[in-house]
């Protein structure tokens, strides 16, 4: 009768351990899921882009913007009697204390600079002040939060929706502001689409930020 030999034990256990090594990364491979390039793309978002955000959204907010204006002097009167009151009627949280409510008015221009028109409405206090951001002066802030549709919530962070207002008003100087004729626009008649701010300025003073502008005579 024939015996096999003995493995040794050391012998076993060198054996033993690659086995062991072996299939657990067969065991790896096949739990796997290998992802397509397509699949890839869609589990990492491409990083947003104001730029294009912007340029999306603002024909939505000039729209908005236009459906919810209200006269001037029906605001302006309200303000006058209660800036918070007259806020929650009419706009949307603009920061503390501050309400964007869109606005529409026509009156004669009585100066054109620059960056403003200042306009003469009629049926405003005589200490008013109406002035178009045409330039620096206008408020990006006051385009994304005037119609309530785009919240701090909706963004990654306070940058993303910072720069979506910044973007905002970019686009507003290129469609609105770039096509006033300033040279032309002192004496004229402008009708206005835009949108104030409470809180801003010395009282009286009305600084709009425009979605329309048209400047006739």
């Amino acid at each position: 009768m024939s015996t096999a030999a003995a493995v040794p034990p050391r012998l076993l256990t060198r054996l033993f351990w690659p086995a062991v090594i072996v299939a657990l990364l067969v065991a790896m491979v096949l739990n796997t899921r290998f992802l397509s390039r397509q699949e890839v793309s869609a589990l990492n978002p491409a990083e947003f882009n104001a730029k294009d955000f912007a340029a999306a959204e603002y024909p939505k907010i000039a729209a908005a913007i236009e459906a919810k204006a209200v006269d001037l002097k029906e605001v302006a009167a309200a303000v006058a009697a209660d800036p918070s009151a007259a806020g929650q009627k009419y706009g949307n949280v603009a920061g503390t204390d501050k309400y964007a409510i869109p606005v529409r008015f026509t009156g004669k221009v009585a100066e054109a600079d620059a960056g403003l028109l200042t306009v003469d409405v009629a049926g405003l206090p005589k200490s008013s002040v109406v002035r178009v951001a045409l330039g620096q002066a206008a408020n990006g802030t006051a385009l994304r939060d005037a119609p309530g549709t785009l919240k701090f919530k909706d963004f990654q962070n306070q940058t993303d929706y910072q720069q979506t207002a910044n973007e905002l008003k970019t686009k507003m100087l290129a469609d609105v502001a770039a096509k006033v004729d300033l040279a032309a626009a002192k004496g004229g008649t402008a009708t206005v689409v835009g949108v104030y701010v409470t809180n801003t300025g010395p009282e009286g003073s009305f600084l709009v930020t425009p979605v329309k502008v048209q400047v006739a005579g």
